[in-house]
């Protein structure tokens, strides 16, 4: 007769684990189901060369979010699994059970790139959080923050470090935009380039569709008239710049309605700030871990993944939506 008591280890675990209150919020709110079913469906089957995985995919993939949650490299992430309770809970693993090593950790990271399924799992939590009622679709919040390049620009540029990374007005790296839901500041779609391009050259390629209003700060008013002819349906609410003045002339001020619009445009349009903060304050991403365009956008979607769960814990919990 089989023995279903918990062993002594996995009472420890159950019992003696101190309480991580948001890995046990985020443990209840991710809807698992949503991204197992798209890897066993879109991921699995057809990379038949790389197979399932050794360690259950959704396991992996939490690993992947708790790298993103704790800034943590492939080696700190096998280390911290093996030495804190709250990981282990959070993964289903027991004290018995084996922590998979910094390179199976690496491995399933560059399977995900190889994949580009951050991208389209994004879209599929887009789809999700639709479904649930947490974005609306009543307006949108574009902006862009910059990525310090790990590496530094060399004189000969056949010797880059990095050879995707460029200038920008704020350093050597790269550019995301983010494309954010303004109610529930959630991140719905992202783009990343090199650092010259500059934000509003972004813009449409940012953009869902189905966006009845954007907000967007001054960087974005060169591309005001194109957006306005080549999306008919959606209202622009770009904040005003000033027109430099002739020379020797200071530059003129906008005119009060101008002004009143860029007012009432940056108390919403400051929103989007929040997510920027989260991920580098918080989550404590200040330099990026690897080099090149394709894993640059792998590493910011992660975040924005992880983001977009630690707030969808956080609009559950307040707003009483049941996922």
């Amino acid at each position: 007769m089989e023995d279903n008591r918990p062993t002594l280890a996995q009472y420890f675990v159950e019992q003696v684990c101190p309480d991580n209150k948001f890995l046990e919020e985020m443990d209840k709110v991710i809807p698992w189901w949503e991204i197992e079913n798209w890897f066993d469906k879109e991921v699995v089957k057809k990379n038949s060369k790389v197979g399932r995985p050794a360690y259950p995919t959704i396991m992996m993939f939490k690993i992947h979010l708790l790298q993103q949650w704790y800034n943590l490299s492939d080696r700190e992430s096998e280390f911290q699994i093996s030495d804190r309770l709250s990981f282990r809970k959070f993964l289903g693993l027991s004290i018995e059970d084996r922590v998979p090593d910094a390179t199976t950790i690496e491995n399933f990271r560059h399977f995900l790139e190889s994949r580009n399924a951050h991208k389209v799992l994004s879209q599929v939590l887009d789809n999700y959080f639709c479904k649930i009622g947490l974005i609306k679709k009543e307006g949108n919040l574009i902006d862009a923050t910059f990525l310090r390049s790990k590496g530094k620009p060399h004189s000969d540029e056949e010797k880059n470090f990095d050879i995707d990374a460029q200038f920008g007005h704020k350093g050597y790296g790269y550019s995301a935009t983010v494309n954010m839901d303004k109610d529930s500041k959630l991140i719905r779609k992202t783009v990343v380039t090199s650092a010259e391009i500059l934000d509003f050259q972004s813009t449409d390629d940012v953009l869902i569709g189905d966006e009845k209003k954007v907000y967007a700060d001054r960087g974005y008013d060169p591309a005001r008239k194109l957006l306005e002819i080549k999306h008919p349906n959606t209202e622009f609410i770009i904040m005003h710049k000033r027109k430099r003045g002739k020379k020797g002339e200071p530059t003129p001020n906008l005119n009060v309605f101008k002004q009143e619009v860029n007012n009432i445009c940056a108390r919403i349009r400051a929103r989007v700030e929040h997510a920027f903060g989260i991920m580098k304050f918080v989550f404590g991403f200040q330099r990026l871990r690897y080099v090149g365009l394709e894993r640059v956008t792998a590493k910011f979607n992660s975040l924005v993944i992880a983001y977009n769960f630690a707030r969808l814990g956080f609009l559950l919990r307040n707003q009483g939506i049941t996922a």
